[in-house]
């Protein structure tokens, strides 16, 4: 009794254990679904807060307007980069529905903007600004139509008859079928290597920028040559003036 009593409370510890890890998994898939939209929002009012920051005339004011801008597009775009790698684990395509290629693009997307702002001031250059704008705007694009489409399937499926829900014929069944994770291991795994590989380029990237004028410069910058002064020539004396 004593050693099954003991198998009994492995089981359901197991079954707690898996049952609150896919919960958690799910509710961050939900929040990066926000986080994006977010993201996005923010990005493209820019000018909007240009516009407000130039009505205020207290410098105060005007400086606490633009942090508020600052502060809500960076973090959301670090929020969807930190709280995106969970799509990076192997096993947790088998565990929820993953919106494959779709949403580990899509981190990978945002990975590239992250990269684009610790590199250049794009506050400064427009040009960045834009590049920021379309990476936000396609990572937005890939994650939202994921979540509709292929994370929200199975419940559009659930009301359908058998028939009907089981083939491809309709929107739901062919996404569900074609780009779920568990349905379809093969383009999961891809979607990890390629989608890996992005983001381990991206993270390459931002910590060789992180030693920019650091360490790295001792062996990568040429040492200055010392300035020898050339000793200047004598000069003539002309003649007396009284000769």
């Amino acid at each position: 009794m004593l050693q099954l009593g003991v198998m009994l409370l492995q089981t359901n510890a197991l079954t707690y254990v898996s049952a609150g890890s896919i919960f958690v998994e799910g509710t961050i898939g939900v929040t990066l679904t926000m986080l994006t939209v977010l993201a996005i929002s923010i990005q493209i009012a820019r000018g909007y807060f240009l516009r407000i920051l130039r009505k205020f005339t207290l410098r105060l004011a005007a400086d606490i307007w633009w942090l508020l801008f600052v502060i809500l597009r960076d973090a959301s775009i670090f929020l969807v980069v930190f709280l995106g790698v969970m799509l990076f684990w192997p096993g947790i395509y088998q565990d929820i529905a993953i919106a494959v290629p779709f949403q580990p693009i899509a981190i990978d997307m945002f990975a590239i903007a992250l990269v684009i702002l610790l590199l250049k001031d794009t506050d400064e250059e427009p040009f960045y600004n834009s590049l920021i704008t379309i990476f936000v705007l396609i990572g937005t694009v890939l994650y939202t139509t994921g979540t509709v489409f292929v994370t929200e399937s199975a419940v559009q499926l659930a009301v359908l008859p058998p028939t009907v829900s089981d083939s491809s014929s309709n929107i739901w069944g062919f996404f569900n079928n074609n780009f779920n994770s568990i349905n379809n291991p093969a383009l999961s795994m891809y979607t990890f290597y390629v989608g890996f590989a992005i983001l381990g380029l991206c993270g390459l990237i931002a910590i060789i920028s992180s030693f920019k004028g650091g360490i790295f410069n001792r062996f990568v910058e040429p040492k200055p040559k010392p300035i020898v002064k050339e000793t200047p020539e004598p000069q003539r004396k002309g003649p007396d003036k009284g000769s």
